[in-house]
């Protein structure tokens, strides 16, 4: 393909594409406070770019990003957006039920709103399932690029959260241009370890649900959960990398393992 985003290419390419090649990338992201060492987009610009890297090297399309996602906890800062839970699920199911009507067997959610969006987007992933038999998986950075999370932190225990310091680190790589390393800060609180929000530190835990007053005091007032001081560009290359070569062999996997028999669906009306 010359161009590696669905919406650059003529709609003859997309049928040639077909003829070889059931896979597709679908971006989805946020727009939400990231503190004040991160931009609102930052959601969307590392689903965006994670996607966009892996189209070019796997030669895989990847489908226009969905910007805004589910993120009412963050409304406590202003310019977030963000969608009801039952808008994100009929988005995503219009989306993917598109492409699959046109022939796509295969598709791939790059998550870059971690953890928050998988509720709406696990149930339009499951009713796609149901309908047409087609694979669909969600690759959220929380648990698919784990590993390499849990390698290259270097904050303590409760130090990852919301943009601390591996959201932080891949922004310095990708959009320094957007960032401002001199503001990062430490807010790890002081929790009950049922409690503690850090995914990859030891011990069993509740989920909870946030208030946006709630939300705001938890975040310090400035929007961040966990510790970002420890970010830098080196880690943010290295966690990339690590996020890419996953990613392609999650691809190669799913072209080369992954049998599907799907049906084709309506056309969403």
């Amino acid at each position: 393909m010359k161009n590696v985003w669905l919406q650059e290419n003529k709609w003859q390419d997309v049928e040639g594409y077909l003829k070889t090649k059931k896979t597709i990338l679908v971006p989805f992201g946020s727009v939400e406070q990231h503190a004040h060492h991160l931009p609102l987009g930052t959601d969307s610009f590392l689903a965006q770019k994670v996607a966009e890297d892996v189209g070019r090297s796997t030669n895989t399309l990847v489908a226009p990003p969905v910007w805004t996602g589910w993120a009412p906890h963050h409304m406590a800062y202003p310019g977030t957006i963000t969608l009801r839970p039952e808008t994100l699920t009929a988005v995503a199911e219009d989306t993917l039920q598109s492409l699959i009507y046109h022939g796509f067997e295969k598709i791939l959610i790059v998550n870059g709103h971690r953890e928050a969006n998988l509720p709406p987007l696990k149930i339009a992933m499951t009713r796609l399932r149901n309908k047409t038999g087609a694979f669909i998986a969600i690759v959220d950075a929380f648990y698919f690029n784990a590993e390499a999370g849990k390698r290259l932190r270097k904050s303590a225990p409760g130090g990852i959260g919301h943009a601390e310091e591996l959201e932080a680190s891949h922004m310095f790589y990708l959009y320094p241009e957007l960032c401002d390393p001199a503001k990062t800060a430490t807010n790890i609180a002081d929790k009950h370890p049922f409690l503690q929000h850090d995914p990859y530190a030891e011990g069993d835990r509740v989920l909870t649900a946030s208030d946006v007053a709630g939300y705001r005091e938890a975040t310090n007032g400035i929007g961040l959960m966990g510790d970002a001081a420890p970010s830098d560009a080196v880690t943010g290359e290295a966690y990339h990398k690590a996020f890419l070569e996953n990613l392609t062999e999650l691809i190669r996997y799913c072209e080369e393992e992954v049998k599907v028999n799907v049906r084709k669906p309506d056309i969403p009306l």
